[in-house]
């Protein structure tokens, strides 16, 4: 009984620790998209706090939704589902933000990379751009 009392009490502290990541790289996202609203995108506010440091890909996207429902943009509109699929999204992070020759806190080298990450895991095409090719004209205009 002892046991499963303690097992219990983790288990409980470990879904609250978990909470407080996943608030906190939102609330970090929503700070840095406030200072920064007409040249920063949800996916490079997304990327400087920190989200490669979430535990999995269910994180990253109760972190999304809220900061969409916060009134910001999806981080992964218009690369996902067809660039980096949702199961996706945490390697994606993690790549992006370790490989060299990628700044994923600014400007389009993200868009690349999503190709390239589509490329490199054989996704096909996906048959309607038009969210990536706005998301594009979208990141070189600010």
């Amino acid at each position: 009984m002892q046991v499963r009392r303690t097992l219990e009490t983790l288990t409980d502290t470990k879904k609250e620790e978990r909470a407080k990541a996943v608030n906190g790289c939102f609330e970090r996202s929503a700070a840095i998209l406030k200072q920064h609203p007409s040249v920063l995108l949800s996916f490079h506010a997304l990327s400087r706090a920190e989200g490669h440091r979430l535990e999995s890909n269910q994180e990253v996207a109760e972190v999304c939704d809220l900061i969409q429902e916060a009134g910001y943009d999806h981080p992964f509109e218009g690369i996902s589902p067809g660039y980096v699929p949702e199961k996706d999204w945490l390697p994606f992070l993690k790549y992006v933000r370790h490989a060299p020759n990628i700044n994923p806190e600014e400007g389009k080298d993200y868009l690349d990379a999503a190709d390239r990450w589509r490329q490199d895991h054989g996704y096909p095409l996906p048959t309607d751009d038009a969210d990536f090719v706005s998301l594009v004209e979208r990141t070189l205009l600010r």
